[in-house]
């Protein structure tokens, strides 16, 4: 079983290390990808703490990416042309038996906005050509999309920022599907959705989340290999640990 975590540590963990860190022994993932990652440090620490290799994808802002794993890290690369805001990870996984594992981490522009949107379809574009040279392998692409899925359910309730409010009601209180409908009209599979056809699995914020903005994508060498998809709710302080919920995929190699 190969247990991967995607996951969305808040502004580098800042002060909220040891939480986070007691949230991934918990599930102890086989591969991790990281979002908000602020220093390449933290990765080391958390590589010793559980015994795995690190990559640290510098991206264009304080925000980075980072990937923790049990198996040899090869070939990492961090892209970041215009128009990605932070980074995509690129990397491949030595597995014990069978081909390796290529994996992307993304971590897409933020906000409802229909011009973010716009934003991020851009940004898949480029995400999607580096992906699509590993047509013919298993590939992974993980990692908060800051989208909604076509047909996902939004709780829009009343404790959400007086900025967010507005910025719905400019757009007629719609919530715009292109970036995820970019991944899927491309062949990919959203892992969580493809074993809970009818649950929301919403990520974000802790405690009480509202929508689903963190994926695990896989393509068709990759899918037969999917047991379980799952959002991380069940571990002690996963709630403080960041405003994002992790979400942790099983495979059969």
């Amino acid at each position: 079983m190969l247990r991967i975590l995607t996951y969305n540590i808040l502004d580098g963990g800042g002060n909220r290390e040891a939480l986070l860190l007691e949230v991934l022994r918990a599930k102890a993932p086989d591969v991790v990808i990281l979002q908000e990652v602020f220093e390449a440090g933290l990765l080391a620490e958390f590589a010793t703490a559980m015994g795995m290799h690190y990559f640290f994808a510098k991206g264009n802002s304080i925000r980075h990416l980072g990937l923790l794993s049990r198996y040899p890290i090869r070939s990492p690369r961090s892209h970041n042309p215009f128009p990605i805001r932070c980074a995509i990870l690129e990397a491949q996984i030595e597995l014990e038996a069978g081909p390796p594992l290529q994996i992307i981490g993304i971590h897409l522009a933020p906000f409802v906005a229909w011009y973010r949107e716009i934003w991020r379809a851009l940004e898949l574009r480029i995400i999607l050509r580096l992906a699509s040279q590993y047509a013919n392998k298993p590939l992974l692409i993980a990692g908060d999309c800051n989208a909604i899925a076509p047909n996902d359910r939004v709780e829009w309730v009343d404790s959400i920022p007086p900025w967010l409010k507005w910025m719905l009601r400019l757009q007629g209180g719609r919530v715009f599907h292109v970036a995820i409908r970019r991944i899927l009209t491309a062949g990919y599979t959203d892992s969580f959705r493809y074993v809970h056809p009818a649950v929301d699995g919403f990520t974000l914020p802790t405690p009480e989340p509202h929508a689903r903005l963190d994926y695990i994508f896989v393509n068709d060498h990759l899918r037969p290999k999917l047991q379980n998809c799952e959002v991380v709710r069940d571990v002690p302080d996963v709630d403080r640990a960041s405003d994002h919920y992790p979400v942790f995929g099983e495979f059969v190699f």
